[in-house]
């Protein structure tokens, strides 16, 4: 078993039993992390298992995490942490919320894993392998554009420039897709694409635990990965996955302004 092969099989299992330890806790302190985003006592009790089960494992890997590490340099192998990837859904009862890891390589992503508990679906891949469900390859799905359904990210209430690029891309798409969708969790936005029941989304931020996750997965799947001025990069304010070409020219379309 390579290396590689082991640190996602090690990071399946964590994930699985910090759930397990810490998901299903009847009492759930909440606090304000700022003044449109939440952040509970599940989603630090999660961080802090799955920090303690890397330095046990593999004391010399960095760790990037949403909650206490979150300004850690991405530098040789470096892992991400989503402890809980939608925290106001969790906390309002919407069992639309997963933990989300990565681990960086070189500079890129080589691994990750998403486990969505309430579906009872845990998603995986590693760079140049594929992507996978519980165990089964999965890909994306290109439909006609009358047949597609985009989901969007939640809106960037501090950032004016994206906020309202967010708001125009949904608004001109509306009219040219079937549905639009605002599942409040990046690991539901992605996890979908990759998996071929949504064809794209389009999420407003730079958070590497929020987003590098997906971003592999969706690749992994056959997803393309843009942002509204072409491929995209670590600099990119927004990401784009979608399952065509056709569906990517016309969100880019859609955000030209009016």
């Amino acid at each position: 078993m390579n290396t590689m092969c082991e640190r996602l099989k090690f990071i399946t299992e964590a994930i699985k039993a910090a759930y397990a330890e810490y998901g299903k806790l009847d009492e759930n302190s909440l606090s304000d992390k700022s003044r449109f985003d939440l952040v509970t006592s599940t989603d630090y009790n999660i961080e802090a298992y799955l920090i303690e089960q890397i330095r046990i494992h593999y004391p010399d890997d960095k760790i990037l995490s949403e909650e206490t590490n979150n300004d850690t340099v991405i530098d040789g192998k470096t892992w991400t942490i989503d402890p809980i990837d939608g925290t106001y859904n969790m906390a309002n009862g919407i069992r639309v919320y997963g933990i989300q890891c990565a681990m960086y390589d070189g500079g890129k992503p080589s691994l990750c894993a998403i486990l969505l508990p309430h579906f009872d679906e845990l998603y995986y891949a590693e760079a140049g392998k594929g992507a996978y469900l519980n165990g089964e390859p999965i890909g994306v799905k290109a439909r006609d554009l009358s047949h597609s359904t985009v989901s969007f990210g939640d809106f960037p209430h501090t950032r004016p420039r994206d906020f309202e690029l967010e708001h125009r891309i949904m608004k001109n798409l509306s009219s040219r897709i079937a549905k639009i969708r605002m599942f409040g969790a990046a690991c539901m936005d992605f996890t979908c694409v990759a998996s071929g029941k949504t064809s794209g989304t389009v999420i407003f931020t730079k958070n590497k635990w929020d987003i590098t996750p997906g971003i592999l997965l969706c690749r992994e799947a056959g997803a393309l990965i843009m942002d509204i001025d072409g491929e995209y990069s670590e600099n990119s304010a927004e990401v784009i996955a979608v399952s065509s070409e056709e569906l990517y020219r016309c969100i880019k379309d859609c955000a030209a302004d009016e």
